[in-house]
């Protein structure tokens, strides 16, 4: 049965809250996000919506879906953070309300409420929903494919329950719009977004075929015939060409307008090889990491996590909707624990099913609590409020060393200590959705004010955005500015002065000596490790003129330009080389 309208509009109200406020406020973190929006940036100012550019070299980390939302974020916000950000947003509070209505489908629907409002207000879904990336689009894509699955194939009966045992059938149009779906995921993040979405379809599909009661035969015979059974019903030849008219107009186009370089690196490189070996150090255990990740990234749900595990391999033998959650997780945990690659991102597809087993265990324990599992919720409210003592202590002791004069961030610990009272005071007084309640107004709070104010106190310098603003209001916005050895987000910020959306990037000294003889009264932007070098090459006049620390590198960035465009600065500690930087 589906959500309630005013359950679908208190979802939305949540994620809304934990999305929205101060979504511009914190400067473009480095290295990603500032990537995506400066070859954005660098599509707009060109009009070539086909191949994406990151500073005049072809990027082929990403496809381009992530590169029009943020153009259409920069028609509606302006080209800035909220601009670029804005688009995730949106697409994640969609993501929220889908995961809702498939678990109200395949429950009840009081466990689609809980399942939105645990997806809505897990610490994941504010990161990933905050960010300038690909990862909104690809999961709302795939959460978009596994709602449409579950609206074509799932007939809710009157006794609460969807499918029954026994195969499942997928519709000629039901496949057509997963593929579609999926063909938008595959343009959003690549062949991961078809491929793992219909693994998890197909591997629920097989399950439901072997429960069927008529099966017989040896296991041999079984297994084939469930397999075929499988195939038949999901129509995946369907799906793949659904997911090819959608996604493959794009990619022929970008392949013949380099000449088949961007299908290359993108395929070769950033998928083959992402899967072979660890690229730029992102790696991990093949066991640990990502379950490690979930627990994190659920959190503070995640504080009931060994109940709701236990819950879900119990329920999976008569709520047939559990075992699509299971198939769905398996389908993205498993093969990308296998990745040579692995990054906290990679599994938010899974969320919404993990959301659907904690939202069935939230709805059950309200409906028909047992004394164990009473018991052990009191472990989940302590748990709660240790997370809370945590963060009250270890929030300070790290921003006074990355962020001096944040440390009043530690107060946010009190909101989990004092959701954890108040959920420990309902219990007792037998009052398990006030409880549960208490326990949602805490999550809300607490991943709303860690995520809307947490970063901007951390970046409060504001790092290249700050160091940048306002040469485009002194100066003609054709100013010439170059970069030497900067990080990403120099591109972005100075490349909005710009007429083409990117900055020259020097090589070394003597070639900032010839960019300033070109170009008179230019500006530069260069590692502070690497100023005197830099200075000894220019005109006498040139100075630094302000000084930043980008963020999360933590490294020191100094403007240069003529000194009397502003007053110099002087610099509190003389950067240090080591030979290797020499």
């Amino acid at each position: 049965m589906p959500i309630t309208r005013s359950s679908g509009l208190a979802i939305a109200a949540l994620a809304a809250i934990v999305l929205l406020p101060n979504l511009g406020g914190p400067p473009l973190w480095d290295d990603d996000e500032p990537r995506n929006a400066a070859c954005s940036l660098a599509m707009h100012a060109s009009g070539d919506w086909i191949v994406p550019t990151f500073n005049g070299r072809l990027r082929v980390e990403k496809p381009a879906l992530v590169n029009w939302l943020q153009i259409a974020g920069f028609a509606v916000a302006g080209v800035n953070e909220t601009g670029a950000r804005l688009a995730s947003a949106i697409l994640t509070i969609g993501t929220c309300l889908l995961t809702a209505l498939v678990a109200g489908r395949v429950f009840r629907p009081d466990i689609g409420l809980w399942t939105g409002v645990v997806m809505a207000t897990c610490l994941w879904t504010g990161v990933g929903g905050r960010a300038a990336t690909p990862d909104a689009a690809l999961v709302f894509c795939t959460t978009l494919a596994l709602w449409l699955f579950v609206r074509g194939t799932c007939r809710p009966m009157r006794d609460g329950t969807g499918w029954r045992n026994g195969p499942v059938v997928v519709s000629f149009g039901t496949a057509v719009g997963v593929g579609a779906a999926c063909g938008l995921g595959v343009l959003a993040k690549g062949p991961i977004g078809a491929i793992l979405p219909l693994a998890g379809l197909g591997l629920f599909c097989w399950w439901q075929a072997w429960l069927d009661p008529g099966l017989n035969g040896t296991l041999l015979s079984r297994l084939a015939a469930t397999a075929y059974t499988a195939i038949r019903g999901l129509r995946p030849l369907v799906a793949c060409g659904a997911a090819a008219v959608v996604a493959a107009p794009w990619y022929a186009a970008v392949t013949a307008q380099t000449d088949g370089e961007w299908l290359r690196g993108f395929l070769l490189v950033h998928n083959v090889g992402r899967f072979a070996a660890p690229m730029e150090g992102h790696s991990g255990s093949a066991f640990l990491y990502f379950p490690a990740v979930i627990l994190l990234g659920t959190f503070p749900w995640s504080m009931a996590s060994a109940l709701v595990t236990g819950h879900a391999a119990r329920a999976t033998r008569d709520a047939v909707g559990m075992r699509l959650a299971v198939c769905w997780i398996a389908a993205w945990v498993l093969p990308l624990s296998l990745s040579g690659t692995k990054l906290p991102g990679y599994v938010w597809p899974a969320y919404p099913a993990i959301a659907m087993a904690i939202g069935h265990f939230v709805a059950e324990w309200i409906r028909q609590p047992a004394v164990t599992t009473d018991r052990w919720m009191r472990v989940a409210w302590m748990l709660l409020g240790a997370s809370g003592v945590a963060l009250a202590i270890g929030l300070p002791i790290v921003t006074h060393r990355i962020a001096p004069g944040a440390e009043w961030l530690g107060l946010i610990g009190l909101v989990p200590i004092a959701g954890a009272a108040a959920a420990w005071a309902c219990q007792s007084l037998s009052s398990r959705i006030a409880a549960t309640s208490a326990w949602a107004v805490t999550a809300c709070c607490t991943v709303g004010l860690l995520l809307a104010v947490g970063p901007s106190a951390v970046g409060h310098a504001g790092g290249m955005r700050d160091l940048i603003a306002g040469l485009g209001h002194r100066h003609d916005a054709a100013m010439p500015i170059a970069t030497f050895k900067a990080p990403a987000s120099a591109v972005f910020y100075a490349g909005r002065i710009t007429t083409c959306g990117a900055v020259e990037e020097l090589a070394g000294p003597a070639a900032a000596a010839a960019f300033v003889a070109d170009n008179p009264r230019a500006h530069l932007v260069v590692d502070a490790r690497f100023e005197k070098q830099v200075t000894a090459a220019l005109p006498p006049e040139y100075a630094v003129l302000r000084a930043a620390t980008s963020f999360p590198s933590a490294r020191q960035m100094l403007l240069l330009g003529p000194s009397d465009d502003e007053q110099p600065v002087r610099l509190a500690v003389e950067p240090s080389l080591t030979p290797s930087q020499r």
